[in-house]
């Protein structure tokens, strides 16, 4: 099947700010915050959807991911964009587009390292990053939000109120974001005290904080060759194989990795790509991660330089957007070339700073995405987070998600639309509340289907 390429252009705004928050808050009237509040059940079989995915996913996995997917109606969640997403394009939405995240939920947030090496707090997947109603993103969050905080039993009036507030946030970083000019909006340093001390009254307990930014602090290349590679007694360095999550396998990617890199590395600034040039391919390994992108065609590639020193790259098949999952010839499918390009681009847009080595390639009839593997990466465990934590952590993320939509050329519209009003957040909460009730049925039938 052909897909449109992706376009920023439909996001250019000529207006003046003041001409674009008039034309957001005259939205408000035809769009009401009523409406968007209100979820429509739609007809579609969620397994069928599901099997639409599954179909180009590698065979072998499959089962591992059912069974990832099975542990929770939060874990289910994360591992079925195509539904919710399928769900929101029959949805009452707002006309202001933004570059979204596309799969904004709570535990695609986490910290890693800016390319001067300081330590970041921002969304970490674009997988599903296109341009869509900005309240996607939102509501993505905010149905995580619930969803994870009821699989830990925290009390449901809490719960209500924190998701309501999660709009409300969104709305107050986006207000923030507008005090600055066009070019300091466009340079927002997410570092982690800057975002804990914008934030108003919102803080990580201090011993916390402080022990996933020493666990993202000691993640390097070195430290992941240490980890998951052996060396044997002629000096030479592979990866472990755990079959089947991680193993070595001959395929067209592994085959023609040189070639690949080669055109990966085109992609990159001149100095990153010249840096590149003093390392050559020691390994290469299938290496699954994730939920929802476990199965894909993932590896993991092990580059020695000129010095002995190591880099390690992880490459991500960019499969098309979950949107067109019920659309694809799955059994004859050609996969846009422009996918990588697309995760690249709105990665870049959205992050206050991005991987230096975060670029694309493709092949004859497949898209890939490249960025350095756990260079200074961890996320929040959520199982460790007590009421308090849970509540800054997920008020944080509304806060961060206000940053990086004010990138989008349509924020003033945005800001427009929102204005100050509290009935946002109120839409939010009941949207989220009747969408969680969605996606506990959708798991229900997912149990029955395949366990």
């Amino acid at each position: 099947m052909s897909v449109k390429p992706f376009n920023f252009s439909q996001l250019i705004v000529t207006e003046s700010l003041k001409q674009q928050r008039k034309i957001g808050k005259q939205l408000r009237d035809a769009f009401s915050f009523k409406k968007l509040g209100q979820f429509k059940p739609t007809d579609r079989d969620p397994n069928r959807l599901m099997d639409q995915v599954r179909a180009i996913l590698i065979p072998e996995l499959l089962a591992e991911r059912t069974q990832r997917m099975s542990q929770s109606s939060f874990t289910f969640y994360r591992g079925t964009a195509e539904l919710m997403e399928y769900d929101l394009a029959h949805q009452a939405n707002s006309p202001i587009h933004a570059v979204i995240c596309g799969d904004a939920h709570i535990g695609n947030f986490g910290f890693f390292g800016s390319p001067e090496r300081h330590l970041l707090f921002d969304l970490n997947d674009f997988d599903e990053a296109g341009i869509n109603p900005f309240e996607w993103d939102i509501k993505r969050l905010a149905v995580s939000a619930l969803l994870a905080g009821r699989e830990h039993d925290f009390n449901e009036t809490q719960l209500a109120e924190l998701i309501q507030k999660l709009g409300q946030t969104y709305q107050q970083s986006l207000r923030n974001m507008f005090e600055r000019s066009a070019l300091n909006r466009f340079y927002p340093v997410n570092n982690v005290e800057t975002v804990l001390n914008s934030m108003p009254s919102q803080e990580l307990h201090t011993e916390k904080l402080k022990k996933f930014l020493n666990k993202a602090g000691k993640r390097d290349s070195e430290q992941v060759v240490r980890k998951f590679t052996v060396t044997d007694s002629k000096g030479q360095t592979a990866f472990k194989e755990n079959a089947p999550r991680t193993r070595h396998v001959e395929d067209n990617v592994t085959e023609g990795i040189s070639e690949y890199l080669e055109d990966y590395r085109r992609t990159l600034a001149t100095d990153v790509n010249l840096m590149l040039s003093q390392f050559s391919v020691t390994d290469i390994v299938r290496h699954s991660v994730g939920v929802g992108s476990f199965g894909s065609r993932c590896y993991l590639v092990l580059l020695t330089s000129t010095d002995g020193s190591h880099l390690v790259l992880q490459i991500k098949e960019a499969l098309p957007h979950r949107q067109l999952a019920d659309k694809l010839d799955v059994h004859n499918a050609q996969f846009e070339k422009n996918e990588g390009k697309r995760i690249v681009d709105c990665q870049k847009i959205m992050q206050s700073a991005s991987d230096p080595f975060l670029g694309y390639f493709a092949t004859t009839d497949r898209s890939y995405y490249v960025r350095q593997f756990r260079d200074m990466k961890a996320s929040v465990e959520l199982a460790d987070l007590d009421w308090d934590q849970f509540e800054a952590y997920a008020n944080t993320c509304a806060w961060v998600l206000g940053i990086s939509h004010a990138q989008s050329p349509t924020a003033g519209v945005i800001l427009g639309y929102l204005g100050h009003s509290e009935s946002f957040g109120k839409a939010i909460q009941n949207w989220t509340t009747a969408y969680a009730d969605q996606v506990d049925k959708d798991y229900a039938a997912f149990k029955k289907y395949r366990l």
